[in-house]
């Protein structure tokens, strides 16, 4: 069995390519493709770069992505890891379809040393005949304002100019670079989000192509983890200021969840979406012109510029 492993990035429409597996994780069956959650009340698959992590002898550090695995006590991830183990390797046994596929933003996330990667790619190919990584890039002015939300919904109460001056995992040749020694050029296929780049001119007509799937009658997906609107931003980064985020589970907190549902109609007045000026996004791009210039040379010789 091949093994096709989705890696990211976050934020560059994982949520709809995991809700289009997800959906059609029967239909994908019938096309010989093994797709299975060891949790699937999770969207991305924890259980590969948790498994990775366990291998190097580190741990998980995110707290909400403990909480939300159920990493509480010390040996908890360790028998995590040790289940999921025996999930797969009894799911592999008697399983019939040649290609597994999976996907997880975690993975580019957390596995960003050639150690990392190296405990993942060796996890995986003692268990398939092949294995390719497969990972999109999205340009950086997007990113950072969508990020930005991603970051409001965690938690963070400061603006946006403030992010946009602390955020710095921006860089696509630095993080592309480890998985190109570890794993070599063959193996790691590079996309772009752009739509001119994409099969069809859209990101799951794109997957679908890169994957094999012919996604004739599959369900597709509504959107997900859409960026916030500016007014639930001010709303979000007020009640981040005031009331606890999150529970003991890693969900939203039940006290927060009812003043959000309670106050966001006052925020219909503004619902447009966060938008960089045109200065900012020419000094994003220019900021990360060399590296993606690299990326460029290596992977897409045919295209004038990356983005």
């Amino acid at each position: 069995m091949k093994a096709l492993i989705h890696i990211g990035i976050p934020k560059s429409g994982t949520s709809s390519i995991q809700s289009f597996l997800a959906l059609n994780r029967r239909a994908l069956a019938d096309q010989s493709l093994l797709y299975a959650r060891f949790t699937p009340a999770h969207g991305s698959q924890f259980e590969l770069p948790v498994a990775a992590l366990e291998a190097c002898g580190e741990t998980v550090a995110p707290e909400l992505e403990r909480r939300r695995l159920g990493f509480v006590r010390p040996g908890d991830q360790t028998a995590y890891v040790a289940r999921y183990h025996h999930f797969l390797d009894a799911l592999l046994a008697r399983a019939t379809q040649p290609v597994f596929i999976a996907s997880s933003e975690h993975i580019h996330a957390w596995l960003s040393t050639q150690e990392r990667i190296a405990a993942l790619d060796d996890f995986l190919r003692a268990r398939f005949s092949a294995v390719e990584y497969l990972v999109y890039l999205r340009p950086q002015d997007e990113l950072i304002a969508s990020s930005y939300s991603e970051a409001v919904r965690r938690g963070a109460s400061y603006d946006f100019q403030t992010h946009l001056a602390k955020y710095n995992r921006l860089n696509h040749w630095s993080r592309l670079k480890p998985w190109r020694e570890v794993v070599g050029r063959g193996r790691l296929r590079v996309r772009l989000t752009c739509r001119d780049a994409l099969v069809g001119g859209n990101l799951l007509s794109d997957f679908c192509a890169v994957a094999g799937i012919d996604a004739t009658g599959m369900r597709q997906p509504r959107r997900v983890n859409a960026a916030l609107s500016e007014g639930e931003l001010a709303l979000r980064r007020y009640l981040n200021r005031h009331l606890p985020v999150l529970g003991a589970d890693g969900r939203l907190h039940p006290l927060y969840r009812l003043a959000l549902l309670s106050l966001r109609p006052l925020t219909a007045w503004k619902r447009d979406r966060l938008r960089l000026s045109e200065d900012e996004r020419a000094a994003i791009l220019a900021k990360y012109q060399n590296g993606n210039e690299k990326i460029r040379k290596r992977f897409f010789a045919r295209r004038e510029a990356l983005f």
